[in-house]
């Protein structure tokens, strides 16, 4: 309740009061211009102004005003004030401080006229702000926090590290915005123009500046920054790169061109396509592989390098030498035979699997059941055998000559000689007659047992 209304309630209940009991009651009012003490044992009226005033009279009619009131006069004409001094206990304003009326007055340190201790805010007492940004303390909103007004640290006034677009030129920014920090075309070297700021990258905007270095190429200028009138660094006798112009915009920049890519070591580069001086994959760190020179023939290019052959599976390989990972001929289909990796240890090397039993000679097999390949017992062994039956043992990985024999060197017969030149030259060696007149049963056993002839 206002405290005004309040005031006059409690002057009205007092004089009501003192009218039924009829005790001497001195009450005192404050309309903010004047004010009126009534003292209803005395009669007395008095007026904070000019006016009139009665000694004989027990009631009075007095006016807010201060200028006129009327009544029995007094012949001075003047109020007589027989009641002791009221002290005014109300603000300057004339008002006492109201916490939540929205004004600051008084002892209070804030007053938003909702004070719900919310963020930004004023507590319910007005004597202190809620959480706010510069409290040191990150709340609400808030992406930091620092406590203090400087705009030039990592948290900006407004509690938000420094960003661009932010309007404020911070860190490495150039400019942010319409905040060019002071600069100005001529600030920056060219003779005159409007600068600018470029949205969301915060550097400046020389476009509209004139003079060397707008990158526009203008009367007198050979080119200006990267406006180089479409020529290339092949154009100026490079490979490649990247042409620009000088900073006095009459003449070119080639710092930035290149021969990489002539397969030709030039000055200032490691390598060159398969250019890669005494370097090798191994002085690289690895087993083996071809070293090759990167895009750019600053550095080399190891894609094709790798560690095959260390008879190690590392990253990448199926296999490495003499490891296959626990690989056989079986796992990979085969009846047997031997697995091997291949040579880039990328694949596994099946040439010596096979299926034996399969009548096909694959992989590693000599034969495979009747597939003899076309061979013969003399084709096994000419020196011993002249006929029989040759056949594939059961591994497939031999010939079975138990069936082949040295042919007529093992009986009698009319003539001389037998089959196996080799045989028939040893057995005349020791018996010319086997020879010269004929092969009877002592030739032939001589072919037996001193010659080696195998006999069914």
């Amino acid at each position: 309740m206002n405290l005004r209304i309040l005031s006059s309630a409690l002057i009205a209940l007092l004089v009501a009061t003192s009218a039924c009991n009829g005790d001497d009651v001195a009450v005192t009012t404050d309309s903010g211009s004047s004010s009126t003490t009534e003292d209803t044992t005395s009669g007395t009226t008095s007026a904070g102004t000019i006016g009139t005033s009665t000694s004989n009279s027990t009631t009075s009619s007095t006016t807010t005003s201060g200028t006129e009131s009327t009544g029995p006069q007094t012949s001075t004409g003047t109020t007589a004030d027989t009641t002791s001094t009221t002290t005014d206990t109300t603000s300057t304003t004339g008002v006492l401080p109201v916490c939540g009326d929205g004004v600051v007055e008084g002892d209070e340190v804030c007053d938003d006229g909702i004070n719900d201790g919310s963020y930004g805010g004023c507590m319910a007492d007005c004597l202190s702000e809620a959480e706010h940004c510069g409290d040191g303390v990150m709340n609400g909103p808030e992406l930091c926090d620092d406590g203090n007004n400087d705009n030039d640290d990592e948290c900006t006034t407004a509690c938000a590290p420094p960003s661009c677009g932010d309007g404020l030129v911070q860190l490495s920014e150039e400019c942010d915005g319409d905040n060019l920090g002071g600069a100005d075309c001529t600030a920056l070297g060219f003779s005159g123009g409007e600068l600018s700021c470029v949205p969301d990258a915060c550097v400046f905007d020389v476009s509209l500046c004139l003079g060397c270095g707008n990158g526009i190429v203008e009367d007198g200028e050979l080119c200006d920054s990267a406006d180089v009138g479409g020529l290339t660094c092949v154009d100026q006798g490079f490979v490649g790169g990247e042409l620009s112009c000088n900073a006095t915009c009459d003449g070119y920049d080639t710092s930035l061109c290149n021969n990489c890519g002539n397969g030709v070591l030039d000055e200032g580069e490691t390598c060159d396509g398969a250019e890669v001086g005494a370097e090798t994959c191994g002085t690289q760190g690895f087993a083996g592989g071809t070293l090759l020179c990167n895009a750019t023939c600053d550095g080399f290019d190891t894609g094709m390098c790798n560690n095959c052959g260390n008879d190690a599976i590392d990253d990448g390989e199926i296999c490495d030498g003499l490891d296959l990972g626990g690989e056989d001929c079986v796992t990979q289909g085969f009846s047997g035979g031997t697995l091997a990796c291949n040579g880039t240890c990328d694949g596994f090397d099946t040439a010596m699997c096979s299926d034996c039993g399969n009548g096909v000679i694959e992989g590693n097999e000599v034969c495979d059941g009747a597939d003899l390949g076309g061979q013969t017992c003399v084709d096994v062994d000419n020196t011993k055998y002249a006929a029989g039956n040759l056949t594939c043992q059961m591994t497939c990985d031999a010939f079975d000559v138990s069936a082949c024999n040295s042919g007529d060197c093992c009986n009698a017969h009319n003539g001389s000689g037998c089959q196996v030149p080799d045989i028939q030259a040893c057995v005349c060696a020791l018996d010319p007659f086997c020879c010269n007149t004929s092969w009877d049963g002592i030739c032939a056993s001589e072919a037996k047992n001193d010659c080696s002839a195998v006999c069914p």
